[in-house]
């Protein structure tokens, strides 16, 4: 197992908080009588999580759902140690459902021919199988929180999703965007399995009130955020 440093839950918004695990950074969403996780990390960052929970007041049978973005390694590699942990149901866009209950083979997630050939090696980095309780839908109520929305943003997977927490104006958008030296950016063209729909696709984050960008590779963008995507879609179509 690989020693990552516990550096402490940071608090994004009231009842929005982020855990830096192996790969990709966890949210914690509260909700009724305790939480729901958004992503894992890859496989390895059950003791940074387990940690961070602590830290948060939350008892492994307090989190009511694990929800994943999408389905890369760096995202749901961790999910069989931590359902293991909590016991709590799996939540994933419907049309990567299959790839987390092994009954699909992963994608490759490397666009270059070149590297190819290491794709393998991120399988020490994957989840085993696991069961999926719930597949959702584009515009879904994630099951177990309050009120927080599924917008379905396909591009860098094919069920990439973003997730809508009214009560805060918080946006998380896994990896449907990155924020890179103060500038937005669209995802990373080398592990985007369609760039073009993966632009398209960030119109729709748009259709709710925000405040708060929440990424899972980079700070958030707390001030004006919704205002700085605005100007980042205007300029992209110019």
């Amino acid at each position: 197992m690989l020693d990552i440093p516990f550096l402490g839950p940071i608090t994004i918004a009231p009842g929005v908080h982020q855990l830096r695990a192996l790969g990709a950074r966890v949210t914690v969403l509260e909700a009724p009588d305790g939480a729901v996780l958004v992503d894992t990390g890859s496989r390895g960052s059950l003791h940074v999580i387990a940690a961070g929970l602590k830290a948060l007041g939350v008892a492994p049978e307090q989190v009511r759902l694990i929800a994943l973005t999408h389905c890369h390694p760096d995202h749901a590699g961790g999910l069989a140690e931590l359902v293991e942990f909590t016991s709590a149901p799996v939540a994933i866009h419907h049309t990567e459902a299959g790839i987390v209950r092994g009954d699909e083979p992963a994608p490759s997630f490397l666009r270059r021919q070149a590297l190819q050939n290491a794709h393998p090696l991120f399988a020490m980095f994957s989840s085993r199988p696991v069961a999926v309780r719930y597949p959702l839908e584009d515009g879904d109520v994630l099951p177990e929180s309050e009120g927080v929305r599924v917008i379905h943003t396909p591009g860098h997977t094919e069920g990439s999703i973003c997730l809508y927490v009214e009560s805060a104006k918080v946006l998380l958008v896994g990896d449907a965007l990155q924020f890179r030296f103060g500038k937005l950016l669209e995802p990373s063209w080398l592990f985007t399995r369609d760039p073009e729909l993966a632009r398209t696709s960030l119109a729709k984050l748009l259709d709710v009130d925000f405040t708060t960008l929440c990424f899972s590779h980079f700070p958030p963008i707390q001030e004006n955020a919704r205002e700085m995507l605005t100007e980042f879609l205007h300029d992209d179509k110019d």
